[in-house]
């Protein structure tokens, strides 16, 4: 599933269940760093990486890595972020090595133990979920963009 929005899908239930525990923007981002070799590949025009799936970006420990890097950066929003890093790093990993069999979730072990062939049931799942995904960021946009003006208005009226 290179650079697919259906991975984004996987933070709905989690936005659900755990209203505001996780930072969309570091869930997202990492989801794109993850699938950062094909991105240079689609948008430059660069040389087709060797492996779309390399050990290097869709592992467990590059998942680790990643998240990390993406973690150290706004401290004020930290645990938020955090979770959103190592949620959508991890959550890569595992969704994309449920149907690739060619990727090395477990590196340096060199075979795939989650692979199921499960694109198409897969897909049917997370459709409905980024859907819902899409639903509840606009959902979130709208609210506060509405707190923005309700805020910048409260002061005029008094």
């Amino acid at each position: 599933m290179p650079i697919t929005p259906l991975h984004f899908g996987a933070l709905a239930p989690v936005n659900h269940w755990f209203p505001g525990k996780v930072s969309l923007v570091s869930f997202t981002l990492a989801n794109l760093a993850m699938d950062w070799n094909a991105i240079q590949y689609y948008l430059f025009g660069l040389e087709p990486p060797l492996e779309l799936h390399s050990p290097f970006t869709h592992s467990l420990l590059a998942a680790v890595i990643f998240a990390t890097i993406l973690s150290v950066l706004p401290l004020k929003w930290i645990g938020k972020w955090v979770c959103g890093a190592f949620l959508g790093t991890v959550s890569h990993v595992v969704l994309d090595a449920l149907v690739h069999s060619e990727m090395q979730p477990f590196y340096p072990i060199h075979w795939n133990p989650l692979y199921a062939g499960l694109m198409e049931p897969l897909t049917w799942i997370l459709l409905p979920l980024m859907i819902w995904f899409i639903v509840q960021t606009v959902s979130s946009c709208s609210d506060w963009v509405r707190k923005r003006q309700e805020a910048r208005q409260a002061p005029l009226e008094s």
